[in-house]
């Protein structure tokens, strides 16, 4: 089965399905150009190893429409060397993946794009799009990299309704509002001890002091958890996306447009290091 798209999303926002003039005119008018990172992997036996590509696309295709940019064909693999050793995981080296996205975005700045956006979705590719969006940003000062983190944003928005559980409500609804074949809820009968759980996801992303975790399963026995009722909400998947998405945008807005006339060129003339070699 192929994969369903979202009917909001205008193909004069998808990189692929436009010709060589068209992404011509789009980049010289506008030059905002929509990197969706996510990631393969399991979660549990209730939903697709592609929950977090599927959650990133659905997402980043309403962010590309409403900045009127163009969604970059990225694809789906991610860093995710916590989840390797289970079945469904295809994990890239964070040197693959820093050197894929280099790849990327020089060439989408050679024709062009001056403001590099990416939508991330899975938090093992956080180390490596900085890394390699810091080293691309020193070498082009005349292009703006800003990073959105879009579940991030859902777990801010949805704080008061989930906390942001792997395999749990906040990943179900957006593969729902994708791919609802693929979310099979009567399955999700071994979630992990939530205590447990929890207290790990809340060291793991402590901001001061962070353990570098090998296995998931040493969080979570089970590979996810979280409690599931209601999270097969077709309308709640529906709105979830869109506030998500809408969120997103105005952060990326908001960013770009303090960047806007900010100079880049502190400590000396960086005349040449806008060309690709």
């Amino acid at each position: 089965m192929t994969e369903d798209t979202n009917s909001a999303f205008e193909r004069t926002n998808d990189f692929e399905a436009m010709t060589r003039y068209e992404i011509e005119d789009h980049l010289e008018e506008n030059g905002l150009v929509i990197i969706p990172t996510g990631s393969v992997e399991q979660h549990g036996g209730h939903l697709p190893v592609g929950t977090d590509a599927y959650a990133v696309r659905e997402i980043a295709e309403r962010v590309a429409t409403q900045l009127d940019g163009l969604l970059v064909p990225f694809g789906s693999l991610g860093v995710t060397p916590f989840h390797a050793d289970m079945a469904g995981a295809i994990h890239l080296k964070s040197e693959t993946f820093m050197a894929l996205f280099r790849d990327v975005c020089e060439s989408l700045i050679q024709h062009g794009a001056d403001k590099v956006v990416v939508v991330n979705w899975h938090e093992g590719n956080t180390s490596s799009i900085e890394t390699a969006a810091g080293r691309l940003q020193e070498e082009f000062p005349d292009v703006r990299f800003v990073i959105s983190q879009a579940s991030y944003a859902a777990q801010e928005l949805y704080e008061d309704y989930h906390d942001l559980t792997h395999g749990g409500p906040l990943e179900v609804l957006p593969v729902l509002a994708r791919r609802p074949d693929t979310v099979h809820l009567e399955r999700a009968t071994d979630a992990a001890d939530e205590e447990h759980a929890s207290q790990m996801d809340d060291l793991r992303r402590n901001r001061r002091a962070y353990p570098i975790i090998p296995d998931v399963r040493i969080m979570y026995e089970s590979g996810w958890y979280g409690d599931l009722e209601g999270a097969d909400d077709a309308e709640l998947a529906a709105e979830f996306v869109e506030r998500v998405a809408a969120a997103c945008a105005d952060d990326i807005s908001e960013a770009l447009g303090i960047l806007e006339d900010v100079d880049y060129r502190v400590g000396g003339d960086a005349s040449s290091a806008s060309e690709v070699e």
